[in-house]
């Protein structure tokens, strides 16, 4: 994404409201009680997305640190933009820096960044699409930064395994469906019972990972005994397998 596709508007509108409060992105209160978004600073986007560490620290710590200096922010139609770095500001896609770097597979960073900002719930923030950062991690089958996310998420108390975004997907039913084998082991050990799960068309992890063709994905799944094999119209996960040609 270049940096004009980055400076694009997020609004509060794509944020669903099913999702909680203190899943809500970073914004500042207008004087007519109104909202809006923080945009994220194209520096920090870049960072993120490239699992630089250090540098994405050096930008929070920065501002986080810093509570006597004053902020300078430009009103836009929606947003803000500033020249500070912020936790919680979000991307085109209302993904804070979390998301960025889950959905790239940047472990050192998702735990030095929970560590450092967990009072501001990062685990559990969601996007536009109510995705978390373990939904975006499972989606690109990246399974050192499941894990992670994982352990933190059990180490600390916050409960993001069954999280589900605006299809009501799990994660799992993201890995299962992009037939990430390894990555659909780690869930369904961290949760067997969301295999029993079935998203908003329906369709359960198992019928999934039949349709993506990942044998790995499936016994994994079928290893638990109250998996579902629903699928979409009437279907179950042995039409799917017929459909797939699969053994």
């Amino acid at each position: 994404m270049d940096r004009q596709q980055q400076q694009q508007h997020v609004q509060l509108a794509g944020l669903s409201s099913a999702s909680p409060p203190e899943n809500a992105a970073a914004a500042t209160m207008q004087p007519n009680g109104s909202a809006r978004l923080v945009q994220m600073c194209p520096s920090l986007y870049r960072a993120a997305l490239r699992g630089r560490t250090e540098e994405v620290m050096a930008l929070l710590l920065q501002q986080h640190g810093a509570s006597t200096r004053t902020e300078r922010y430009q009103a836009t139609a929606d947003t803000i933009q500033h020249e500070e770095c912020h936790i919680l500001e979000v991307s085109a896609e209302g993904n804070i820096v979390l998301h960025l770097a889950a959905e790239q597979g940047h472990d050192e960073l998702i735990r030095e960044l929970y560590l450092r900002f967990k009072e501001q719930v990062i685990l559990s923030r969601r996007n536009s699409a109510l995705d978390t950062p373990l939904h975006c991690a499972a989606r690109a089958g990246h399974v050192r930064a499941i894990k992670v996310l994982v352990q933190l998420a059990q180490d600390y108390g916050e409960s993001i395994l069954g999280c589900k975004n605006e299809a009501r997907d799990m994660a799992l039913h993201l890995a299962a469906r992009h037939g990430h084998g390894e990555a659909v082991k780690v869930l369904v050990s961290a949760m067997e019972e969301s295999v029993a799960e079935v998203n908003n068309a329906g369709m359960s992890p198992l019928y999934l990972a039949v349709m993506s063709g990942s044998v790995l994905a499936v016994r994994a799944i079928t290893a638990c005994k109250d998996a579902s094999s629903a699928g979409r119209n009437l279907q179950n996960a042995l039409h799917a397998a017929v459909f797939q040609s699969s053994g």
